[in-house]
């Protein structure tokens, strides 16, 4: 009786365990989806919010730094690491509602070479209105991560010139700081002009694969936007 009762004991000993095993398999399974799914809708409501990439007007101009409801920061190259770093903040904050977003203030370039700074939520609602399409209207989070995002990104170094001649060479990110402050500066000078600095031509792009390519008119950028729809 005794020998019968130690046999059952193992038996249920090895069958908890392996029930605990696929249980883990299944909330690391379970987990990994929810992440990935709150990822992709984190990134689609971030277009979605300026009218941002190839369902758009405007191009995201890399790097930007997202700010998570915790008060931490994450600079980031591209959507993918975007994504990534939304998946990495996300398995360590399950509980939090908030959405992780892009710091103000960040650029963006539509069809005409012009590079506009946002400042707020409101610069973003104008020019989401100003695009004057509706492509999220019709594509949703689900399957976001699978649609192309990106036509472009600026590959630095590049130059801007303002509407007073003035040229300024951006060698890094950090140097979209003084572009910032030279756009207040002759804002300052000439009140109630509101400008927006366009490329100085030719310039370098990154498509979506990886490809480099100089771009040599505004009609350039055009034509390669276009292709992108």
């Amino acid at each position: 009786m005794k020998t019968h009762l130690v046999k059952f004991s193992l038996m249920l000993l090895v069958f908890s365990g392996l029930s605990l095993v696929s249980c883990n398999k299944d909330n690391d399974s379970f987990n990994d989806a929810t992440v990935d799914a709150y990822a992709e809708e984190v990134v689609f409501r971030t277009q979605e919010s300026t009218n941002l990439g190839r369902f758009g007007c405007y191009e995201l101009v890399f790097p930007v730094t997202l700010s998570f409801p915790d008060g931490s920061n994450a600079e980031v190259n591209s959507y993918e690491e975007m994504k990534d770093a939304l998946k990495t903040w996300r398995l360590d904050n399950k509980n939090v509602r908030t959405r992780p977003v892009i710091a103000f203030p960040y650029d963006v370039v539509n069809e005409d070479g012009e590079v506009i700074t946002v400042e707020n939520e409101a610069d973003q609602r104008e020019l989401r209105i100003a695009c004057g399409k509706n492509f999220f209207g019709n594509n949703g989070p689900k399957g976001h991560n699978d649609r192309p995002k990106l036509c472009f990104k600026p590959v630095f170094p590049f130059s801007v010139s303002l509407p007073d001649g003035k040229i300024i060479t951006l060698n890094s990110s950090e140097d979209r700081k003084v572009l910032h402050e030279a756009v207040k500066a002759y804002m300052k000078e000439n009140p109630g002009k509101r400008i927006r600095p366009e490329f100085v031509y030719p310039i370098t792009v990154a498509l979506e694969d990886g490809t480099l390519v100089t771009l040599n008119s505004k009609e350039e950028l055009k034509t390669l936007l276009e292709s992108c729809k």
